[in-house]
Protein backbone atom coordinates (compact mmCIF):
# COMPACT_ATOMS: atom_id res chain seq x y z
CA UNK A 1 0.00 0.00 0.00
CA UNK A 2 1.76 3.00 -0.70
CA UNK A 3 2.02 5.70 1.84
CA UNK A 4 -0.40 8.60 1.01
CA UNK A 5 1.07 11.07 3.45
CA UNK A 6 4.15 10.84 1.82
CA UNK A 7 4.39 13.37 -0.98
CA UNK A 8 6.97 13.67 -4.20
CA UNK A 9 8.01 16.87 -4.85
CA UNK A 10 10.32 18.17 -7.74
CA UNK A 11 11.69 21.61 -6.48
CA UNK A 12 14.24 23.07 -8.94
CA UNK A 13 16.75 25.52 -7.53
CA UNK A 14 18.08 28.80 -9.13
CA UNK A 15 21.73 28.73 -8.81
CA UNK A 16 23.59 32.44 -9.68
CA UNK A 17 26.41 32.12 -11.39
CA UNK A 18 28.27 33.95 -14.14
CA UNK A 19 24.90 32.33 -16.18
CA UNK A 20 21.49 31.04 -14.77
CA UNK A 21 21.15 26.91 -14.59
CA UNK A 22 18.96 24.72 -12.81
CA UNK A 23 20.48 21.66 -10.55
CA UNK A 24 17.96 18.84 -10.90
CA UNK A 25 17.34 18.07 -7.58
CA UNK A 26 14.70 15.67 -6.76
CA UNK A 27 13.49 14.00 -3.40
CA UNK A 28 10.37 11.66 -2.98
CA UNK A 29 9.85 8.84 -0.57
CA UNK A 30 7.21 6.15 -0.46
CA UNK A 31 6.53 3.22 1.93
CA UNK A 32 5.55 -0.16 1.16
CA UNK A 33 2.51 -0.51 3.61
CA UNK A 34 0.98 1.35 6.92
CA UNK A 35 -0.65 -1.41 8.16
CA UNK A 36 1.75 -4.29 9.72
CA UNK A 37 2.05 -6.81 12.59
CA UNK A 38 4.16 -6.88 15.21
CA UNK A 39 7.65 -8.57 14.11
CA UNK A 40 6.97 -7.86 10.47
CA UNK A 41 9.40 -5.95 8.58
CA UNK A 42 8.66 -2.66 6.21
CA UNK A 43 10.09 -0.58 3.87
CA UNK A 44 10.66 3.12 3.82
CA UNK A 45 12.60 4.45 0.54
CA UNK A 46 13.82 8.07 0.43
CA UNK A 47 15.28 9.01 -3.41
CA UNK A 48 17.02 11.83 -4.30
CA UNK A 49 18.22 12.77 -7.98
CA UNK A 50 20.48 15.10 -8.85
CA UNK A 51 22.81 15.59 -11.95
CA UNK A 52 26.49 15.07 -10.48
CA UNK A 53 27.72 12.25 -9.32
CA UNK A 54 28.45 12.65 -5.37
CA UNK A 55 28.15 11.24 -1.70
CA UNK A 56 25.12 12.64 -0.70
CA UNK A 57 23.71 12.63 3.21
CA UNK A 58 21.03 10.50 4.92
CA UNK A 59 17.58 12.38 4.88
CA UNK A 60 15.97 13.21 7.85
CA UNK A 61 13.28 10.62 9.64
CA UNK A 62 11.08 11.60 13.14
CA UNK A 63 9.48 8.32 14.31
CA UNK A 64 12.14 5.63 13.60
CA UNK A 65 12.21 5.12 17.74
CA UNK A 66 9.49 2.77 17.50
CA UNK A 67 10.94 0.03 14.98
CA UNK A 68 13.93 -1.87 14.81
CA UNK A 69 16.14 -0.21 11.65
CA UNK A 70 18.29 -1.41 9.11
CA UNK A 71 20.04 1.22 6.67
CA UNK A 72 21.42 0.72 3.19
CA UNK A 73 21.70 3.28 0.05
CA UNK A 74 21.83 2.36 -3.53
CA UNK A 75 22.75 4.62 -6.79
CA UNK A 76 21.69 3.98 -10.22
CA UNK A 77 21.93 6.73 -13.27
CA UNK A 78 20.21 7.22 -16.07
CA UNK A 79 20.92 9.74 -19.36
CA UNK A 80 18.36 11.08 -22.06
CA UNK A 81 19.12 13.31 -24.89
CA UNK A 82 17.21 16.04 -26.32
CA UNK A 83 17.00 17.47 -30.15
CA UNK A 84 15.42 20.78 -30.38
CA UNK A 85 15.46 22.78 -33.81
CA UNK A 86 18.36 20.93 -34.49
CA UNK A 87 19.96 21.61 -31.38
CA UNK A 88 21.68 18.63 -29.51
CA UNK A 89 21.96 18.11 -25.76
CA UNK A 90 22.69 15.36 -23.15
CA UNK A 91 21.47 15.52 -19.31
CA UNK A 92 22.46 12.80 -17.10
CA UNK A 93 20.62 12.06 -13.27
CA UNK A 94 22.32 10.46 -10.18
CA UNK A 95 19.85 8.75 -8.18
CA UNK A 96 20.34 8.06 -4.69
CA UNK A 97 18.32 5.37 -2.96
CA UNK A 98 17.97 5.30 0.66
CA UNK A 99 16.16 2.37 2.38
CA UNK A 100 15.42 2.10 5.42
CA UNK A 101 14.09 -1.76 6.18
CA UNK A 102 11.45 -1.24 9.70
CA UNK A 103 10.54 -4.04 12.03
CA UNK A 104 7.84 -3.07 14.27
CA UNK A 105 8.28 -4.02 17.85
CA UNK A 106 5.35 -3.61 19.94
CA UNK A 107 1.04 -3.11 18.49
CA UNK A 108 -0.21 0.74 18.63
CA UNK A 109 -0.50 3.35 16.95
CA UNK A 110 2.59 5.65 15.06
CA UNK A 111 3.74 8.38 13.68
CA UNK A 112 7.07 7.82 10.99
CA UNK A 113 7.74 11.07 10.29
CA UNK A 114 7.99 14.60 9.37
CA UNK A 115 10.41 13.59 6.55
CA UNK A 116 12.98 16.41 5.68
CA UNK A 117 16.00 16.27 3.32
CA UNK A 118 18.84 19.09 3.17
CA UNK A 119 21.72 19.17 0.53
CA UNK A 120 23.51 22.28 0.03
CA UNK A 121 20.59 24.82 -0.63
CA UNK A 122 17.97 21.97 -0.81
CA UNK A 123 15.54 21.99 1.11
CA UNK A 124 12.13 19.21 1.16
CA UNK A 125 9.59 18.32 3.59
CA UNK A 126 8.48 15.05 2.45
CA UNK A 127 5.51 14.43 4.63
CA UNK A 128 4.73 11.88 7.50
CA UNK A 129 2.17 8.55 7.74
CA UNK A 130 0.67 6.93 10.10
CA UNK A 131 1.46 3.94 11.18
CA UNK A 132 -0.95 0.86 13.03
CA UNK A 133 0.95 -2.09 14.39
CA UNK A 134 -1.43 -5.00 15.45
CA UNK A 135 -0.43 -7.86 17.57
CA UNK A 136 1.35 -10.75 15.05
CA UNK A 137 -0.62 -13.78 14.86
CA UNK A 138 1.32 -17.54 13.53
CA UNK A 139 3.35 -16.03 11.29
CA UNK A 140 6.78 -17.13 9.97
CA UNK A 141 10.76 -15.49 10.91
CA UNK A 142 12.63 -14.90 7.77
CA UNK A 143 16.30 -15.27 7.64
CA UNK A 144 19.05 -14.64 4.69
CA UNK A 145 22.87 -15.27 4.93
CA UNK A 146 25.79 -14.86 2.27
CA UNK A 147 28.20 -17.70 1.68
CA UNK A 148 31.21 -14.64 0.71
CA UNK A 149 30.94 -10.95 1.95
CA UNK A 150 33.66 -10.34 -0.38
CA UNK A 151 33.99 -11.82 -4.00
CA UNK A 152 35.46 -11.00 -7.85
CA UNK A 153 33.18 -10.07 -10.52
CA UNK A 154 31.66 -13.11 -12.29
CA UNK A 155 32.78 -15.62 -8.72
CA UNK A 156 29.04 -17.68 -7.58
CA UNK A 157 27.67 -16.50 -4.47
CA UNK A 158 25.22 -18.82 -2.28
CA UNK A 159 22.71 -16.52 -0.93
CA UNK A 160 20.44 -18.16 1.74
CA UNK A 161 16.99 -17.07 2.91
CA UNK A 162 15.67 -19.14 5.49
CA UNK A 163 12.01 -19.45 6.46
CA UNK A 164 10.79 -20.53 9.73
CA UNK A 165 6.83 -21.06 9.58
CA UNK A 166 5.44 -20.89 13.29
CA UNK A 167 1.86 -22.70 13.68
CA UNK A 168 -1.25 -22.10 11.57
CA UNK A 169 0.91 -21.10 8.32
CA UNK A 170 -0.78 -22.63 5.61
CA UNK A 171 1.13 -21.50 2.39
CA UNK A 172 4.50 -19.53 1.86
CA UNK A 173 5.75 -18.11 -1.34
CA UNK A 174 8.45 -15.82 -3.22
CA UNK A 175 7.63 -13.20 -5.14
CA UNK A 176 7.73 -12.74 -8.90
CA UNK A 177 10.44 -10.91 -10.42
CA UNK A 178 12.94 -11.49 -7.89
CA UNK A 179 15.33 -9.78 -10.49
CA UNK A 180 13.81 -6.68 -8.75
CA UNK A 181 15.19 -6.99 -5.11
CA UNK A 182 18.31 -8.79 -6.36
CA UNK A 183 19.03 -5.53 -8.20
CA UNK A 184 20.30 -5.10 -11.42
CA UNK A 185 24.39 -5.73 -9.91
CA UNK A 186 23.55 -9.35 -9.99
CA UNK A 187 22.62 -12.47 -12.59
CA UNK A 188 21.60 -15.23 -10.60
CA UNK A 189 19.82 -18.80 -10.80
CA UNK A 190 17.49 -19.99 -7.88
CA UNK A 191 18.54 -23.30 -7.33
CA UNK A 192 15.14 -24.83 -5.50
CA UNK A 193 12.27 -24.87 -7.69
CA UNK A 194 10.47 -26.39 -4.74
CA UNK A 195 10.15 -25.58 -0.81
CA UNK A 196 11.72 -28.67 0.77
CA UNK A 197 11.32 -28.53 4.98
CA UNK A 198 14.16 -30.01 6.71
CA UNK A 199 14.66 -30.01 10.73
CA UNK A 200 17.49 -27.86 12.20
CA UNK A 201 18.44 -26.64 15.14
CA UNK A 202 17.72 -23.16 16.22
CA UNK A 203 18.73 -21.67 19.68
CA UNK A 204 19.13 -25.39 21.35
CA UNK A 205 15.02 -25.92 19.77
CA UNK A 206 14.27 -28.57 17.00
CA UNK A 207 12.17 -26.32 14.37
CA UNK A 208 11.27 -27.04 10.94
CA UNK A 209 12.51 -24.79 8.42
CA UNK A 210 12.42 -24.45 4.54
CA UNK A 211 15.61 -23.25 2.74
CA UNK A 212 16.17 -21.50 -0.30
CA UNK A 213 18.85 -21.25 -2.39
CA UNK A 214 20.07 -18.69 -4.86
CA UNK A 215 23.36 -18.33 -7.12
CA UNK A 216 24.40 -14.92 -7.80
CA UNK A 217 27.26 -13.67 -9.64
CA UNK A 218 28.07 -9.93 -8.99
CA UNK A 219 28.27 -8.35 -12.57
CA UNK A 220 29.45 -4.75 -11.26
CA UNK A 221 32.64 -4.09 -8.98
CA UNK A 222 32.54 -1.94 -5.88
CA UNK A 223 30.06 -2.08 -3.20
CA UNK A 224 26.61 -4.16 -3.39
CA UNK A 225 23.59 -4.52 -1.54
CA UNK A 226 20.95 -7.07 -1.31
CA UNK A 227 17.83 -5.83 -0.64
CA UNK A 228 16.01 -7.88 1.92
CA UNK A 229 13.28 -10.37 -0.15
CA UNK A 230 9.98 -10.37 1.18
CA UNK A 231 7.86 -13.56 1.49
CA UNK A 232 4.58 -13.88 1.31
CA UNK A 233 2.36 -16.76 3.58
CA UNK A 234 -0.91 -17.24 4.54
CA UNK A 235 -2.13 -17.90 8.21
CA UNK A 236 -5.63 -18.56 9.53
CA UNK A 237 -6.99 -16.96 12.64
CA UNK A 238 -9.23 -18.91 14.47
CA UNK A 239 -11.55 -17.14 17.16
CA UNK A 240 -14.77 -17.02 18.79
CA UNK A 241 -17.33 -14.38 18.05
CA UNK A 242 -19.63 -15.04 21.19
CA UNK A 243 -21.09 -16.91 23.66
CA UNK A 244 -23.77 -18.92 21.70
CA UNK A 245 -23.59 -22.26 20.68
CA UNK A 246 -23.63 -21.65 17.32
CA UNK A 247 -20.25 -19.80 18.01
CA UNK A 248 -18.70 -23.36 18.32
CA UNK A 249 -18.79 -23.73 14.42
CA UNK A 250 -15.76 -21.11 14.13
CA UNK A 251 -13.70 -23.27 16.18
CA UNK A 252 -10.62 -25.12 14.95
CA UNK A 253 -12.10 -28.37 15.17
CA UNK A 254 -14.79 -27.26 12.25
CA UNK A 255 -12.08 -25.12 10.33
CA UNK A 256 -13.62 -22.10 10.63
CA UNK A 257 -11.30 -18.72 10.90
CA UNK A 258 -10.36 -16.00 8.77
CA UNK A 259 -7.45 -16.55 6.26
CA UNK A 260 -4.97 -13.73 6.24
CA UNK A 261 -2.21 -12.78 3.61
CA UNK A 262 1.19 -11.48 5.79
CA UNK A 263 4.86 -11.04 4.60
CA UNK A 264 7.81 -11.09 6.19
CA UNK A 265 11.09 -9.22 4.73
CA UNK A 266 14.38 -11.01 5.63
CA UNK A 267 17.24 -8.37 6.44
CA UNK A 268 19.31 -7.12 3.93
CA UNK A 269 22.73 -8.17 3.05
CA UNK A 270 25.79 -6.09 2.10
CA UNK A 271 29.29 -7.45 0.28
CA UNK A 272 32.08 -6.13 -1.64
CA UNK A 273 32.54 -7.22 -5.37
CA UNK A 274 36.32 -7.01 -6.47
CA UNK A 275 37.57 -6.27 -9.95
CA UNK A 276 39.39 -9.30 -11.91
CA UNK A 277 43.56 -7.85 -11.85
CA UNK A 278 45.07 -7.12 -15.17
CA UNK A 279 46.78 -9.73 -17.65
CA UNK A 280 44.17 -11.43 -18.43
CA UNK A 281 45.21 -14.17 -21.31
CA UNK A 282 43.97 -14.74 -24.54
CA UNK A 283 40.53 -16.13 -25.17
CA UNK A 284 39.62 -15.43 -21.47
CA UNK A 285 35.95 -14.45 -21.71
CA UNK A 286 34.98 -13.60 -18.07
CA UNK A 287 34.79 -17.14 -16.44
CA UNK A 288 35.47 -17.39 -12.78
CA UNK A 289 35.11 -20.15 -10.44
CA UNK A 290 36.35 -23.65 -11.05
CA UNK A 291 36.91 -25.07 -14.31
CA UNK A 292 37.36 -28.50 -15.79
CA UNK A 293 38.15 -29.52 -19.94
CA UNK A 294 37.87 -32.73 -21.58
CA UNK A 295 37.96 -33.88 -25.33
CA UNK A 296 37.86 -37.06 -27.44
CA UNK A 297 37.01 -37.91 -30.80
CA UNK A 298 35.06 -40.61 -32.04
CA UNK A 299 38.00 -42.36 -34.14
CA UNK A 300 41.21 -42.45 -33.95
CA UNK A 301 41.65 -43.85 -37.38
CA UNK A 302 40.27 -41.99 -40.49
CA UNK A 303 41.60 -41.85 -44.02
CA UNK A 304 41.98 -38.28 -45.31
CA UNK A 305 38.94 -36.32 -46.13
CA UNK A 306 36.76 -38.17 -44.43
CA UNK A 307 35.27 -36.31 -41.18
CA UNK A 308 35.97 -36.87 -37.57
CA UNK A 309 34.03 -35.39 -34.53
CA UNK A 310 36.17 -33.77 -31.74
CA UNK A 311 33.56 -33.35 -28.55
CA UNK A 312 35.14 -30.95 -26.15
CA UNK A 313 33.76 -30.63 -22.56
CA UNK A 314 33.54 -27.91 -20.54
CA UNK A 315 32.27 -27.89 -17.03
CA UNK A 316 32.42 -25.14 -14.52
CA UNK A 317 30.76 -23.06 -11.49
CA UNK A 318 31.07 -19.47 -13.12
CA UNK A 319 28.85 -17.84 -14.69
CA UNK A 320 27.17 -20.35 -17.35
CA UNK A 321 26.45 -16.73 -19.81
CA UNK A 322 30.81 -16.21 -19.56
CA UNK A 323 31.06 -20.00 -20.85
CA UNK A 324 32.12 -19.54 -24.51
CA UNK A 325 34.29 -21.74 -27.52
CA UNK A 326 37.77 -22.97 -26.05
CA UNK A 327 41.01 -22.35 -27.22
CA UNK A 328 41.93 -24.63 -29.99
CA UNK A 329 45.22 -25.56 -31.44
CA UNK A 330 47.10 -25.00 -34.21
CA UNK A 331 44.77 -27.27 -37.07
CA UNK A 332 46.62 -26.61 -40.27
CA UNK A 333 46.20 -30.19 -41.80
CA UNK A 334 42.50 -29.98 -40.88
CA UNK A 335 39.45 -28.31 -42.18
CA UNK A 336 37.64 -27.04 -39.28
CA UNK A 337 33.91 -26.41 -39.33
CA UNK A 338 31.90 -24.16 -36.55
CA UNK A 339 30.77 -26.20 -33.46
CA UNK A 340 27.00 -27.50 -32.68
CA UNK A 341 26.71 -26.10 -29.05
CA UNK A 342 24.91 -27.86 -26.16
CA UNK A 343 24.52 -26.62 -22.65
CA UNK A 344 22.79 -27.56 -19.29
CA UNK A 345 23.11 -27.16 -15.57
CA UNK A 346 22.54 -28.74 -12.67
CA UNK A 347 22.43 -28.26 -8.73
CA UNK A 348 25.98 -30.56 -6.94
CA UNK A 349 25.21 -29.69 -2.88
CA UNK A 350 24.28 -25.91 -2.62
CA UNK A 351 26.71 -24.93 -5.82
CA UNK A 352 25.17 -24.81 -9.50
CA UNK A 353 28.05 -26.11 -12.25
CA UNK A 354 27.44 -25.16 -16.09
CA UNK A 355 28.23 -27.96 -18.39
CA UNK A 356 28.79 -26.89 -22.25
CA UNK A 357 29.39 -29.57 -25.19
CA UNK A 358 30.87 -28.26 -28.19
CA UNK A 359 30.93 -30.64 -30.88
CA UNK A 360 33.47 -30.22 -34.14
CA UNK A 361 33.45 -31.80 -38.02
CA UNK A 362 37.87 -32.08 -38.72
CA UNK A 363 38.13 -33.44 -41.96
CA UNK A 364 42.12 -34.25 -42.34
CA UNK A 365 43.79 -33.12 -45.34
CA UNK A 366 47.09 -35.68 -45.66
CA UNK A 367 47.62 -38.77 -44.10
CA UNK A 368 50.09 -38.40 -40.98
CA UNK A 369 49.85 -38.92 -37.57
CA UNK A 370 48.68 -35.89 -35.70
CA UNK A 371 48.64 -35.19 -32.39
CA UNK A 372 46.11 -32.67 -30.79
CA UNK A 373 47.11 -30.83 -27.72
CA UNK A 374 46.16 -27.74 -25.72
CA UNK A 375 42.49 -27.38 -26.23
CA UNK A 376 42.11 -24.93 -23.49
CA UNK A 377 39.80 -22.99 -21.45
CA UNK A 378 41.07 -19.79 -19.49
CA UNK A 379 39.26 -18.91 -16.71
CA UNK A 380 40.16 -17.11 -13.30
CA UNK A 381 40.59 -18.99 -10.01
CA UNK A 382 39.21 -16.60 -7.39
CA UNK A 383 40.95 -19.29 -4.85
CA UNK A 384 44.31 -18.76 -5.98
CA UNK A 385 43.06 -15.06 -7.36
CA UNK A 386 45.25 -16.05 -10.32
CA UNK A 387 44.04 -16.85 -14.39
CA UNK A 388 44.26 -20.51 -15.02
CA UNK A 389 43.81 -22.65 -18.09
CA UNK A 390 42.01 -25.75 -18.01
CA UNK A 391 43.49 -28.39 -20.56
CA UNK A 392 42.61 -31.70 -22.04
CA UNK A 393 44.94 -34.20 -22.17
CA UNK A 394 46.65 -34.94 -26.22
CA UNK A 395 44.90 -37.21 -28.41
CA UNK A 396 46.85 -39.22 -31.39
CA UNK A 397 45.58 -39.51 -34.75
CA UNK A 398 46.52 -41.81 -37.17
CA UNK A 399 45.18 -40.63 -41.01
CA UNK A 400 45.46 -43.14 -43.77
CA UNK A 401 45.44 -42.68 -47.81
CA UNK A 402 42.04 -41.49 -48.74
CA UNK A 403 39.76 -40.42 -51.91
CA UNK A 404 41.60 -36.78 -51.83
CA UNK A 405 45.23 -37.94 -51.63
CA UNK A 406 44.56 -40.94 -54.41
CA UNK A 407 43.27 -38.24 -56.73
CA UNK A 408 46.64 -35.99 -56.28
CA UNK A 409 48.56 -39.01 -56.39
CA UNK A 410 47.19 -40.06 -59.70
CA UNK A 411 48.45 -37.12 -61.68
CA UNK A 412 51.45 -38.12 -61.63
CA UNK A 413 51.72 -41.54 -63.77
CA UNK A 414 54.50 -44.24 -63.64
CA UNK A 415 57.05 -44.95 -66.21
CA UNK A 416 55.34 -47.60 -67.69
CA UNK A 417 51.88 -46.20 -68.55
CA UNK A 418 53.63 -43.17 -70.46
CA UNK A 419 55.45 -46.16 -72.55
CA UNK A 420 51.96 -48.09 -73.17
CA UNK A 421 50.64 -44.50 -73.75
CA UNK A 422 52.99 -43.65 -76.21
CA UNK A 423 52.34 -46.33 -78.66
CA UNK A 424 48.81 -44.88 -79.85
CA UNK A 425 50.22 -41.18 -80.32
CA UNK A 426 50.20 -40.33 -84.12
CA UNK A 427 52.34 -37.70 -85.47
CA UNK A 428 50.57 -34.89 -86.57
CA UNK A 429 51.22 -34.44 -90.99
CA UNK A 430 52.74 -31.55 -91.68
CA UNK A 431 52.21 -31.47 -95.62
CA UNK A 432 48.86 -29.43 -95.26
CA UNK A 433 48.52 -26.04 -97.30
CA UNK A 434 49.16 -22.94 -95.41
CA UNK A 435 46.09 -21.43 -93.84
CA UNK A 436 44.84 -18.12 -94.78
CA UNK A 437 44.62 -14.85 -93.07
CA UNK A 438 47.49 -15.02 -90.80
CA UNK A 439 47.40 -11.56 -89.72
CA UNK A 440 43.71 -13.10 -87.33
CA UNK A 441 45.60 -15.51 -85.31
CA UNK A 442 45.45 -14.71 -81.91
CA UNK A 443 49.53 -14.16 -81.22
CA UNK A 444 49.22 -11.45 -83.18
CA UNK A 445 47.14 -9.85 -80.95
CA UNK A 446 48.24 -6.90 -78.17
CA UNK A 447 45.99 -8.61 -75.51
CA UNK A 448 47.47 -11.88 -76.46
CA UNK A 449 51.04 -10.75 -75.04
CA UNK A 450 49.14 -9.62 -71.92
CA UNK A 451 48.19 -13.65 -70.89
CA UNK A 452 51.85 -13.84 -70.06
CA UNK A 453 51.37 -11.54 -67.07
CA UNK A 454 48.50 -13.64 -65.91
CA UNK A 455 50.70 -16.42 -64.23
CA UNK A 456 53.07 -13.88 -62.40
CA UNK A 457 50.39 -11.88 -60.56
CA UNK A 458 48.75 -15.04 -59.83
CA UNK A 459 51.94 -16.00 -58.05
CA UNK A 460 51.64 -12.92 -56.32
CA UNK A 461 48.28 -13.00 -55.18
CA UNK A 462 48.85 -16.22 -54.00
CA UNK A 463 52.20 -15.53 -51.89
CA UNK A 464 49.97 -12.91 -50.55
CA UNK A 465 47.16 -15.15 -49.41
CA UNK A 466 50.03 -17.12 -48.13
CA UNK A 467 51.15 -14.92 -45.85
CA UNK A 468 47.99 -13.45 -44.60
CA UNK A 469 47.25 -17.35 -43.76
CA UNK A 470 50.32 -17.78 -42.17
CA UNK A 471 50.09 -14.63 -40.06
CA UNK A 472 45.95 -15.81 -39.27
CA UNK A 473 48.11 -18.88 -38.00
CA UNK A 474 50.43 -17.42 -35.71
CA UNK A 475 49.29 -13.84 -34.60
CA UNK A 476 45.97 -14.13 -32.45
CA UNK A 477 45.80 -10.76 -32.11
CA UNK A 478 45.55 -9.85 -36.20
CA UNK A 479 43.21 -13.20 -36.16
CA UNK A 480 40.71 -11.42 -33.80
CA UNK A 481 41.06 -8.23 -35.46
CA UNK A 482 40.18 -9.91 -38.90
CA UNK A 483 37.32 -11.49 -37.76
CA UNK A 484 35.75 -8.86 -35.30
CA UNK A 485 33.88 -7.15 -38.27
CA UNK A 486 32.17 -10.59 -39.43
CA UNK A 487 31.14 -11.97 -35.86
CA UNK A 488 29.83 -8.46 -35.51
CA UNK A 489 27.86 -8.70 -38.69
CA UNK A 490 26.48 -11.78 -37.10
CA UNK A 491 25.52 -10.92 -33.95
CA UNK A 492 23.49 -7.88 -35.17
CA UNK A 493 21.59 -10.50 -37.67
CA UNK A 494 20.93 -12.83 -34.77
CA UNK A 495 19.73 -9.16 -32.25
CA UNK A 496 17.75 -8.55 -35.76
CA UNK A 497 16.09 -11.71 -35.74
CA UNK A 498 15.19 -11.52 -32.16
CA UNK A 499 13.82 -7.97 -32.48
CA UNK A 500 11.61 -9.17 -35.35
CA UNK A 501 10.45 -12.34 -32.89
CA UNK A 502 9.21 -9.94 -30.14
CA UNK A 503 12.06 -11.31 -28.01
CA UNK A 504 13.51 -8.45 -26.30
CA UNK A 505 15.33 -9.88 -23.59
CA UNK A 506 17.38 -11.98 -26.16
CA UNK A 507 17.52 -9.26 -28.59
CA UNK A 508 19.30 -7.21 -25.58
CA UNK A 509 21.66 -9.99 -25.02
CA UNK A 510 22.97 -10.08 -28.98
CA UNK A 511 22.98 -6.84 -28.62
CA UNK A 512 25.29 -6.74 -25.37
CA UNK A 513 27.14 -9.28 -27.14
CA UNK A 514 28.07 -7.21 -30.41
CA UNK A 515 29.11 -4.34 -28.64
CA UNK A 516 31.73 -6.21 -26.01
CA UNK A 517 32.62 -8.97 -28.99
CA UNK A 518 33.84 -6.17 -31.33
CA UNK A 519 35.52 -3.82 -29.40
CA UNK A 520 37.55 -7.17 -27.58
CA UNK A 521 38.60 -8.31 -31.39
CA UNK A 522 39.37 -4.85 -32.41
CA UNK A 523 41.85 -3.92 -29.75
CA UNK A 524 42.45 -7.63 -28.45
CA UNK A 525 41.91 -6.52 -24.71
CA UNK A 526 39.08 -8.73 -23.31
CA UNK A 527 36.29 -6.53 -22.18
CA UNK A 528 34.19 -9.39 -20.45
CA UNK A 529 34.70 -9.22 -16.57
CA UNK A 530 35.75 -5.21 -16.81
CA UNK A 531 33.26 -2.65 -15.44
CA UNK A 532 31.41 -0.45 -17.61
CA UNK A 533 34.25 2.68 -16.50
CA UNK A 534 37.11 0.18 -16.92
CA UNK A 535 35.72 -0.59 -20.23
CA UNK A 536 35.03 3.65 -20.67
CA UNK A 537 38.64 4.28 -19.73
CA UNK A 538 40.07 1.52 -22.36
CA UNK A 539 38.07 3.21 -25.31
CA UNK A 540 39.50 6.47 -24.22
CA UNK A 541 42.52 5.38 -24.19
CA UNK A 542 42.67 3.31 -27.78
CA UNK A 543 41.20 6.53 -29.56
CA UNK A 544 37.76 6.65 -28.70
CA UNK A 545 35.64 10.03 -28.80
CA UNK A 546 33.87 10.94 -25.80
CA UNK A 547 30.48 11.32 -27.06
CA UNK A 548 31.30 7.72 -28.96
CA UNK A 549 32.12 6.60 -25.52
CA UNK A 550 28.87 7.90 -23.85
CA UNK A 551 26.79 5.92 -26.21
CA UNK A 552 28.28 2.75 -25.46
CA UNK A 553 27.65 3.51 -21.84
CA UNK A 554 23.82 4.27 -22.39
CA UNK A 555 23.23 0.61 -24.29
CA UNK A 556 25.00 -1.22 -22.35
CA UNK A 557 23.00 0.15 -19.04
CA UNK A 558 20.21 -0.58 -21.50
CA UNK A 559 21.21 -3.80 -22.02
CA UNK A 560 21.93 -5.00 -18.60
CA UNK A 561 18.53 -3.08 -17.01
CA UNK A 562 16.38 -5.29 -19.49
CA UNK A 563 18.63 -8.70 -18.81
CA UNK A 564 19.20 -8.15 -15.63
CA UNK A 565 16.62 -5.38 -13.88
CA UNK A 566 13.37 -6.55 -15.34
CA UNK A 567 12.99 -3.22 -17.13
CA UNK A 568 10.56 -3.35 -20.43
CA UNK A 569 11.06 -1.68 -23.49
CA UNK A 570 8.26 -0.70 -26.10
CA UNK A 571 8.62 -1.95 -29.68
CA UNK A 572 9.76 1.95 -30.50
CA UNK A 573 12.71 1.58 -28.13
CA UNK A 574 14.14 -1.71 -29.40
CA UNK A 575 14.19 -0.79 -32.98
CA UNK A 576 15.74 2.62 -31.47
CA UNK A 577 18.36 0.78 -29.91
CA UNK A 578 19.41 -1.33 -32.97
CA UNK A 579 19.64 1.80 -35.05
CA UNK A 580 22.17 3.14 -32.26
CA UNK A 581 23.91 -0.02 -32.04
CA UNK A 582 24.49 -0.10 -35.56
CA UNK A 583 25.80 3.47 -35.72
CA UNK A 584 27.72 3.05 -32.73
CA UNK A 585 29.82 -0.06 -33.85
CA UNK A 586 30.20 1.54 -36.99
CA UNK A 587 31.36 5.17 -35.29
CA UNK A 588 33.55 2.58 -33.17
CA UNK A 589 35.17 0.67 -36.45
CA UNK A 590 36.76 3.85 -37.93
CA UNK A 591 37.81 5.60 -34.17
CA UNK A 592 39.50 1.97 -33.60
CA UNK A 593 40.93 1.71 -36.43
Amino acid sequence: MPMSNLRFLSLPILLLSWGSSFAAIQAGANLSTNQVMTGEAFVLQVQVSDDKKEELPWPQVGGLEHFQVSKNTSMSSSSQTTIVNGHVSQSSAYITTFVYTLTAQQPGNFTLGPIRYEFKDFKQELGSAAITVSKSVAGLAAQSFLSKRKAYVGEQILYTLRIVPKEGVQSISLPEGMQKFIGEKFFFEQLDKNFTPKIETINGQQVKVFDAHIALFPLLAGKASLEGIPVEYQVVRRQRRGQSMFDAFDDAFFGGGNVITQRAIAESQKMEVLSLPPGAPTGFTGSVGQYALSAKVDKNAVAAGDAITLTVTIRGNGQPKSMTKPVMPDLQDFEVFDPEESSSSAQQGNTQWTTKVFKYALVPHRQGSYKLSQIAFPYFDPERGAYARAESAPIEIQVGPGKEENATFSRALPQREIAELGSDIRHIKTDVARLENEGDLPYHHVWFAGLFTLPPLALAGALVLRRRRDRLRSDSAFLRKTQAGSKMRRRLKEAQQALTAGKPREFYQELSEALIGFVSDALNQEFRGMTLDEAKTALASKGAAVGTIATYETLMQRCDFVRFAGLSASALELKSDMDSAEKLLEQLDRELG
